[in-house]
C-alpha cells in the first residue's frame, strides 16, 4: 500500500490494493476513503489471525474445503 509504510500481507487470498479498493480471490471490496482501506487491511488482510475472521476469506476457505471434500 503506497505511502503507508511496510505492510506484510498474511491473508493467502489477497491479490492487490488500488485506490479505494481491495482485490482478493473472493472478490473486490470498495472502501470510502484511504483511512478506511488502511484500517480494514490492518484489521484483516495484514493481521496474523485477523484474516481468518474476514467474511470474504472465510467464504473462500469454505469453498476450498468443499472442493477437497468432493475430491475424497
Amino acid at each position: 500500500m503506497k505511502g503507508s509504510g511496510r505492510i506484510y500481507w498474511t491473508c493467502p487470498y489477497y491479490r492487490c490494493d488500488r485506490k479505494g479498493m481491495l482485490l482478493c480471490e473472493g472478490g473486490r471490496l470498495s472502501m470510502p476513503d484511504k483511512a478506511s482501506q488502511r484500517d480494514y487491511i490492518l484489521q484483516y488482510c495484514a493481521h496474523d489471525s485477523g484474516w481468518r475472521r474476514c467474511t470474504v476469506a472465510r467464504a473462500v476457505s469454505r469453498h476450498y474445503e468443499r472442493l477437497e471434500d468432493e475430491a475424497d
